[in-house]
């Protein structure tokens, strides 16, 4: 991998990063009667998401419909069988039940992902053998 591949994956993950960051800080400002200080934080989240994009897209990150909907509904089994079990059992060993508790959430959300996905996957390849 050059270089520049590098540097591409490390501005995806920190846009990434930083668009969550900015929409957790939006939501955060609504809370306390503050969305002038949210929408400030929307735009730039919004930039964010452009940025990655247009990185993502450089990277080669971004096929087909076919390509993208095959590769979602694929990519979520390292998160639902690997990551975040392991991330359960050690925030669990560390006595983290908040840290837990979001890793469950986010591990049951990835297991409908993954159905959904495998679903239109299936779909649009029936759509496409029947045109």
């Amino acid at each position: 991998m050059s270089e520049t591949e590098t540097n591409l994956k490390k501005a995806i993950a920190g846009e990434a990063k930083a668009r969550m960051e900015y929409t957790a800080f939006a939501m955060q400002a609504m809370q306390e009667g503050r969305p002038e200080i949210a929408q400030l934080f929307m735009e730039a989240a919004g930039a964010e998401t452009i940025h990655g994009i247009s990185h993502l897209r450089v990277a080669g990150g971004i096929g087909s419909t076919l390509e993208n909907l095959d590769h979602s509904a694929n990519g979520e089994d390292d998160e639902i069988e690997v990551m975040y079990p392991g991330f359960i059992r050690q925030a669990d060993e560390e006595g983290r039940r908040d840290a837990a508790a979001s890793f469950r959430l986010a591990l049951e959300r990835e297991k409908h992902h993954r159905a959904m996905f495998k679903e239109a996957l299936k779909s649009f390849k029936h759509m496409k053998a029947t045109a």
